[in-house]
């Protein structure tokens, strides 16, 4: 079978990641990296990734590559935002490639912005490829793991996923995200924007109630800070007694008077017991514990190098990982 051909489009810790593992692919072709970091411009690929070697491919700084390289698929790992992806997606689209993102909106956006996806559905129809986002939370974790699980029930009446996750061990990006080292009031502001805390829960749930066929009445969804009773030391900062070292997450979802999904998240540095566990009400009631939880950062790489092969075979258009096939490693 002929190799497929992949080019990396941002070349941040998740897409040097990327890189690292899509070198050791058989079945892959790594053809080129793309980035906007004028730092990064113009030097070798697998340096910019902190490789061994260098990969004699040259990281440019926009999509216009992607004619001279002619990849089937792009893995793109910039923003959570799909209003500030459009025009890279567009880009990648024009370019006659298939793309998997990592950008946490785009796992189930319909609500969020239905003109966005008619406009990206319509383009990559035109273009004759397919786009799909993923990662690990939106992307499997919390929504795609859990409906799996349903699939050896004959009913289910509602479904609970929880994470709690050790924020100490991901990399710097995330623990800002999450408000590690800052105060309970700068938490309040920031939450204050609707662009803070853990984005693509709303997606989870959305993707979860529509595969249920579950109207959604009424979500209610909270935000709290978790705050540091001691000091915690990660690799890359130092949380003081009274500050914030994450965010404590919960979504509950209504359907029918009834609260059908609930998915509670907490994602802070020095998380005690971190885990993944899925509880379903319904016959058989069923239980599944991850102890350990799955480690964001690998699983979110995995997600993206593993939906390779399976983005190239899916219909034209916006996709989710709905519609794909059940996902398994690619090796």
């Amino acid at each position: 079978m002929n190799r497929i051909r992949v080019a990396q489009f941002g070349l941040g810790p998740i897409g040097q990641a990327c890189v690292k593992v899509l070198a050791q692919k058989s079945g892959v072709e790594l053809v080129g990296g793309i980035d906007v970091d004028p730092q990064k411009i113009g030097k070798d690929v697998g340096e910019v990734c902190g490789m061994q070697k260098n990969l004699g491919l040259v990281v440019r700084g926009d999509a216009a590559a992607l004619a001279e390289w002619q990849p089937h698929v792009v893995l793109h790992t910039t923003l959570s935002f799909l209003d500030r992806v459009e025009d890279q997606l567009a880009m990648i689209i024009r370019g006659r490639a298939h793309i998997v993102s990592s950008t946490e909106e785009l796992f189930y956006p319909y609500q969020r912005n239905p003109e966005f996806c008619q406009r990206v559905d319509a383009l990559a129809k035109q273009h004759g490829v397919a786009i799909v986002g993923t990662g690990v939370n939106p992307g499997f974790s919390m929504d795609i793991l859990p409906l799996c699980l349903t699939g050896v029930c004959t009913e289910v009446k509602k479904i609970t996923a929880t994470r709690v996750v050790d924020a100490s061990k991901r990399r710097l990006p995330l623990q800002k995200k999450i408000g590690a080292g800052i105060t309970r009031k700068e938490f309040r502001e920031r939450a204050a924007t609707g662009t803070f805390g853990h984005i693509g829960l709303r997606e989870s749930a959305l993707a979860v109630m529509n595969a249920m066929s579950w109207p959604v009445d009424e979500i209610k969804e909270s935000l709290k800070p978790m705050i540091a009773d001691k000091r915690v030391k990660t690799p890359y900062l130092t949380v003081e007694p009274g500050q914030v070292t994450g965010i404590h997450q919960i979504m509950r979802v209504q359907s029918d008077g009834l609260e059908r999904l609930t998915l509670k998240l907490q994602m802070h540095v020095g998380a005690q017991k971190p885990h993944d566990s899925v509880e379903i009400v319904g016959n058989p009631p069923l239980s599944m514990r991850i102890e350990g939880g799955i480690f964001g950062d690998t699983a979110t790489i995995a997600a993206l190098v593993n939906s390779i092969p399976k983005i190239m075979k899916a219909q034209p258009g916006l996709r989710t990982m709905l519609d794909l096939p059940v996902p398994y490693a690619f090796l």
